[in-house]
C-alpha cells in the first residue's frame, strides 16, 4: 500500500510539474519590424498560456495587406508551438475589440488528427464559421516556410 501511495504521489508530482513548466515558460512577443517588414507594423503578444491553448492579441501601428496580417499571425502561432515543443497548431477562435486589435485562441497538440473538442474543450467548434472543418498546421511545414533562409 505504501508503494502505491508513493507511486501515485510521484506520478501526480510529475504531471503537475510538466503543466507548471508549460504555463511558466516565457510568453511570446513578436513585432513585424524585427523581421524587416516596413509596409505594415504589427505586434503579437501572447497574453496567456494554458495547458494546450494560448490567447494572443494582434495590434497594428500601420496596416498592411490582409495576407501579411494572416501570415504574421501564423508565424506567431508557429513561434508559440516551437516554445511549447508541439508539432501542430490550430486557430480555435478569433475576435476584434473596439480599439481595432484582434484576439486569437490557438490550440497546440502533438496529434495531427486530434478531435478539437476532446483536445481543447467543448467550447471550440470542430468547424469554422464558414462551415469548413478546422485543420492543423504542421510546425515542420512552417519551419520550411519561415526559417529556410535563416541561419
Amino acid at each position: 500500500m505504501k508503494t502505491l501511495i508513493v507511486l501515485v504521489t510521484v506520478g501526480l508530482f510529475a504531471v503537475l510539474s510538466a503543466a507548471a513548466a508549460t504555463n511558466t515558460a516565457s510568453l511570446v512577443e513578436i513585432k513585424s519590424s524585427d523581421y524587416g517588414d516596413t509596409n505594415s507594423l504589427m505586434r503579437v503578444v501572447e497574453l496567456e498560456r494554458n495547458a494546450n491553448t494560448s490567447t494572443f492579441r494582434l495590434t497594428y501601428e500601420k496596416r498592411g495587406t490582409s495576407v501579411g496580417s494572416s501570415m504574421f499571425t501564423m508565424y506567431a502561432l508557429y513561434k508559440v508551438a516551437q516554445a511549447r515543443g508541439t508539432e501542430y497548431f490550430t486557430n480555435l477562435k478569433e475576435w476584434s475589440d473596439k480599439k481595432g486589435g484582434r484576439f486569437y485562441i490557438g490550440g497546440f497538440t502533438n496529434n495531427k488528427d486530434a478531435d478539437i473538442q476532446a483536445e481543447f474543450g467543448e467550447q471550440y467548434a470542430p468547424v469554422r464559421k464558414d462551415g469548413k472543418r478546422r485543420s492543423y498546421v504542421s510546425v515542420l511545414t512552417c519551419r520550411i516556410l519561415f526559417d529556410r533562409n535563416r541561419k
